[in-house]
């Protein structure tokens, strides 16, 4: 009761030394260096990104796909953005790395963008990642392995910041909308270097940020059921796939940084740089 009437001034005051405290030991310099079996198994995956405007979170997420998406496939679905801003960012990412971009003239919702991305798609894992996250070095080995450990595996989500499942990391819950980049690349080598190799974790669903499936079983499924227009797609169809009896895994060591509520036309004034 007393927390409402402390002025916002004050808690935000609050937030940033809690940040700052929590964010001790992490060194933004230096590289990030991706490793050989990174790269590989990013040759298995298609990236498919839909957008919808909020471009502060658009530009960081894009950012990070250009520097660690290794040789995977990566295909834009631009949801009617309509803020030129954002439009902007898209096509100039797209121009520098040969990017599928597929544009809708009217928006269609989270569901249909992924579908239709998923339909020029043509590895054998994809990967829908929403707009507002940062990849880390750390992020497509798990998953290759994962899928290839278990032909009954169907879905794998990494460790994150922001979701409403198990996967989620406290301290970089705490810190999610203050790192930089390099703090969040920082932390996840810290992270992801603690985890035993093939750290797997059987959950009812993932989260929907970074949502990893076989190709083949997308296809059989359909995909996300279009009359759930954005999100809890994933729950839906991580619930056919468990009555069918296939497996979701968390793969905690594996990192992909996740704002939460930032992406899909809602507004990140709050982003920090």
């Amino acid at each position: 009761m007393i927390r409402k009437y402390i002025p916002e001034s004050i808690k935000e005051r609050y937030r940033l030394v809690r940040a700052g405290l929590l964010s001790m030991g992490l060194n933004g310099k230096g590289r990030f260096s991706q490793s050989e079996e990174e790269l590989l198994a990013s040759k298995d995956i298609s990236l498919i990104i839909p957008v919808s405007d909020a471009p502060k979170v658009t530009s960081r997420c894009l950012g990070s796909v250009e520097r660690y998406c290794g040789s995977a496939e990566v295909i834009l679905v631009d949801d009617a953005s309509h803020l030129e801003e954002t439009r902007d960012i898209i096509h100039s990412v797209r121009e520098r790395n040969g990017w599928r971009l597929i544009s809708h003239q009217k928006r269609l919702g989270h569901s249909r963008a992924c579908n239709h991305g998923a339909e020029f798609a043509t590895r054998k894992y994809l990967c829908f990642l929403n707009s507002d996250t940062v990849i880390t070095p750390w992020s497509w080995r798990a998953a290759k392995e994962a899928f290839e450990s278990d032909p009954g595996i169907a879905v794998t989500g990494p460790s994150t910041s922001r979701t409403s499942t198990k996967q989620q990391i406290h301290r970089a819950t705490y810190c999610r909308m203050y790192w930089s980049d390099r703090e969040i690349w920082a932390f996840a080598r810290r992270y992801v270097s603690r985890q035993a190799a093939r750290s797997w974790v059987d959950l009812p669903y993932v989260g929907g940020f970074a949502f990893f499936i076989r190709r083949q079983i997308w296809n059989q499924f359909k995909g996300f059921d279009t009359n759930i227009p954005d999100y809890g797609n994933e729950l839906e169809l991580c619930k056919r796939l468990a009555g069918e009896g296939y497996r979701i895994v968390w793969t905690a060591n594996s990192y992909i940084h996740h704002f939460g509520k930032s992406s899909y036309d809602n507004l990140d004034a709050s982003m920090r740089p």
